[in-house]
């Protein structure tokens, strides 16, 4: 098949050896060369010969007995609607190059350059945080912003269908591969092609897992210009399981990137991660004033 760009980096991710970081090299030096990928040679030694770095990178990588297999892996992903944006495609958000160069997605591609919020939380909320997390949702897709979650049980599903029934926008983060999707009941009755945006980093055949939920929260917090948490529990329970809201949380704050954290005192039963986070850093957020503070405060960034 001839190479085009799509292909060109869906071939390039499948291959052995080649990870983010070699991902995010071979874009770096494409865009400073000014060159793009129908521009270079299949061949090894022509590659060599005509653009040394890039044939450097990728030496002995792209083996010929794959390029079959991985050409029949990229039509099927078209057939299913399926696209893949890379760096220079453009609707490929610039911040996410070192963290995740190449992804998968369904829905409406714009949303990943949306002004994006997500919101995040424990799996078992409570009744009080379920209301929260809803007319959060609510009141800043009445603002025009786009909500972004990771698809959990919890306070992750509740944010996405609050935007839904808003008549909103929101855009899903996979912790497993696209094609392992599956549309929870409750999410049926609205539009996923004009007002969901699915993403994923990983592969798409790759089963969920808990180190790719913790893998994911960068790309979640990537895609946002603040992260809200709901409920969280603490950084470790009493029989050391970590909390994957609390490592978003941190993530963001790793990030730069404003957390605004429900005051604990708000929710009947103060989750004893929300106190911690805002310790950390976290703004106290007062769910009376909560949406009015959030925009106001990333529109000064």
């Amino acid at each position: 098949m001839s190479i085009n760009r799509d292909y060109f980096w869906f071939r390039l991710f499948k291959t052995h050896g080649v990870g983010p970081k070699l991902l995010a090299s071979v874009a770096k030096i494409l865009k400073a060369e000014n060159l793009n990928p129908e521009m270079l040679p299949l061949n090894q030694s022509d590659l060599s010969e005509q653009f040394p770095k890039l044939a450097k990178i990728l030496k002995d990588k792209i083996r010929p007995e794959d390029r079959k297999k991985v050409a029949e892996q990229y039509e099927d992903l078209k057939r299913q609607g399926v696209d893949i944006i890379y760096p220079g495609h453009p609707d490929f958000p610039p911040q996410l190059l070192d963290i995740s160069p190449i992804l998968f997605v369904k829905g409406e591609k714009k949303r990943l350059r949306s002004d994006s919020i997500t919101i995040v939380g424990a799996r078992n909320v409570s009744d009080k945080g379920i209301r929260i997390t809803r007319n959060l949702s609510d009141e800043l897709v009445g603002k025009g912003i786009n909500i972004v979650s990771g698809y959990a049980k919890g306070v992750d599903a509740e944010a996405h269908l609050g935007a839904l029934a808003a008549g909103g926008t929101t855009t899903i983060v996979l912790s497993n591969g696209i094609k392992q999707l599956r549309q929870g009941s409750t999410f049926k009755k609205f539009n996923w092609d004009r007002d969901v945006l699915v993403v994923s980093q990983f592969d798409p055949d790759t089963r969920w897992s808990a180190w790719n939920s913790i893998e994911r929260n960068q790309l979640v917090c990537a895609l946002s210009k603040a992260i809200v948490v709901i409920e969280s529990g603490p950084e470790r329970d009493d029989q050391g399981k970590m909390s994957g809201t609390f490592i978003t949380a941190r993530t963001a704050l790793d990030m730069n990137l404003p957390l605004f954290v429900v005051d604990p005192n708000c929710l009947d039963n103060p989750p004893e991660g929300n106190a911690d986070l805002i310790a950390l850093g976290g703004y106290s957020l007062d769910p009376v004033d909560r949406s009015e503070k959030i925009v106001e405060h990333i529109s000064q960034i």
